[in-house]
């Protein structure tokens, strides 16, 4: 068993990915994938990239320990009881506390049932100085609770990026077990292990975070979270758009039929600015027969890249707590992205 954890963007997704890649063909893996919305957009890339005998399960919530917490334990204990993998990956979602994940984890291994043998903390060069002043409550946790530390996206980092890292790391207690670097996705087997490595581990992890208040608020208001509203898109047949908050964050997701197609170069014109606030968009978009693309927030810009995926066009968008977003906008940005619109 593996916890991925960390925050919105840092790559979690694509190491997990790559992780499935690169299994023996024959093990069963499972991944528990938790998303913000039930979009499924990073499922759709794991699964994509997977080897052999292997299963993505969804847990939509915005937070394992809070929103989504009954959908998972319902999935783990099915899995460690009956199903019984090689092993399990579990991956929060950037928004997501992990420490009540690790907590219940730590009770089915003190049962025997299951051995958490690491976790792992990645955080992308964007991000180490915000972790580094440890303002930010949540980065600071996914951080902290990790048995590896890993500066993911390596290869983006400068030198002033890297020597923060070394400094995040030197400064975390107790010292990590493993901290390196994760390029393209990479991930070395040590950091996958790390939690094998550390004497105390357990008992490091038992004072791990707790928590923060608005986790427990969720926990005690889950019928608050979910599902606002959904509405259709006026001039895309078939097009909905699903309004959702978790956790104080507002977002969306938004679901268009296969017949409905779109163009690369009016999707980087008209959504790259519309989505330019967002903290994170993905979308799999159908823009030729047989031609599928992945298109995500990379570096500040929408990066595109071909998809596997066949099925039918969505997205997911996500925004800070307190943000006024102008959603007939943002489908208006859509139907100018499809075939056939007039610029």
């Amino acid at each position: 068993m593996h916890v991925i954890t960390g925050p919105l963007g840092c790559g979690k997704t694509t190491v997990i990915a790559r992780l499935l890649a690169g299994k023996p063909a024959a093990e069963p893996w499972v991944v528990l994938l938790n998303e913000f919305s039930e979009a499924g957009i990073d499922a759709l890339t794991i699964a994509a990239a997977a080897r052999g005998a292997y299963d993505v399960q969804l847990v939509p919530g915005g937070c394992l320990c809070c929103a989504g917490e009954q959908d998972f334990r319902r999935q783990l204990q099915r899995l460690v009881h009956e199903v019984r993998p090689t092993r399990i990956v579990v991956e929060p979602s950037g928004i997501g506390h992990p420490a009540g994940i690790v907590e219940e984890l730590l009770g089915y291994e003190s049962a025997g049932q299951l051995r958490l043998e690491g976790i792992v903390s990645l955080i992308d060069p964007a991000r180490v100085a915000q972790a580094l002043n440890g303002n930010d409550a949540l980065l600071r946790d996914q951080v902290e609770i990790g048995d590896a530390l890993v500066l993911s996206k390596a290869d983006l980092a400068d030198d002033a990026q890297r020597r923060q890292f070394e400094s995040l790391a030197q400064a975390a207690q107790p010292a990590r077990s493993w901290v390196g670097e994760s390029r393209g996705g990479e991930l070395p087997f040590a950091a996958l292990q790390s939690g094998l490595r550390k004497p105390a581990a357990d008992a490091d992890r038992m004072g791990a975070p707790q928590r923060p208040a608005q986790h427990e608020h969720a926990r005690e208001h889950q019928h608050e979270h979910g599902a606002v509203a959904v509405s259709p898109i006026a001039g895309v047949d078939g097009g909905t758009r699903e309004r959702v908050e978790q956790l104080g964050y507002p977002g969306a997701r938004w679901q268009f039929p296969r017949a409905v197609g779109f163009d690369d170069t009016r999707v980087l014109r008209y959504l790259g600015p519309a989505v330019a606030a967002a903290l994170r968009f993905k979308a799999v978009l159908r823009v030729a027969e047989d031609r599928w693309l992945l298109v995500q927030h990379q570096g500040g810009a929408l990066e595109l890249r071909e998809s596997a995926w066949r099925r039918d066009s969505r997205a997911e968008v996500l925004y800070a707590p307190g943000t006024q977003v102008d959603w007939v906008a943002l489908d208006a940005a859509f139907l100018a992205a499809s075939r056939g619109v007039p610029a």
